[in-house]
């Protein structure tokens, strides 16, 4: 209802938000395969995928639950049709576990708050595939 949003008070065409909205940044629904490594899990990389991202955050669904408030690492692969760059694009994100929950059917969901990012290089990338294509083999 247009009346419990708020409107920009410069007039400027922005994206109306709700006063008890929180986020920073505006998410994005993606479905995107992600790998992700918890030190409260041993520090071994596991399988994901995002419901939605944004510079500040993610929603993952993992099979794996992890721990509220334990540091994570995952690395996101942004296809080449969505960057429009000559190849895809991975991203490392930092951050910490503020909520889990536990919708069924083995899948946990997991809300992400994102410390940090930074583009991976090439060589970095490359590593990453081999990793991620490592982690697909023995899952399959």
């Amino acid at each position: 209802m247009l009346s419990d949003l708020t409107r920009p008070a410069n007039g400027a065409a922005e994206f109306l938000k709700r006063p008890s909205e929180r986020r920073d940044h505006a998410r994005f629904p993606m479905q995107l395969d992600v790998i992700l490594r918890c030190p409260a899990l041993h520090g071994d990389w596991i399988t994901a995928r995002t419901h939605d991202l944004s510079a500040s955050g993610a929603f993952l669904e993992s099979l794996v639950p992890l721990p509220c408030h334990s540091a994570l690492e995952y690395v996101v692969t942004l296809p080449s049709e969505l960057t429009r760059a000559s190849r895809p694009l991975r991203v490392r994100f930092y951050g910490s576990v503020i909520r889990v929950g536990h919708p069924g059917n083995g899948v946990f969901t997991i809300a992400v708050r994102n410390t940090n990012y930074r583009y991976l290089s090439h060589e970095e990338s490359e590593a990453m595939s081999s990793t991620e294509q490592s982690l697909n083999r023995n899952s399959g």
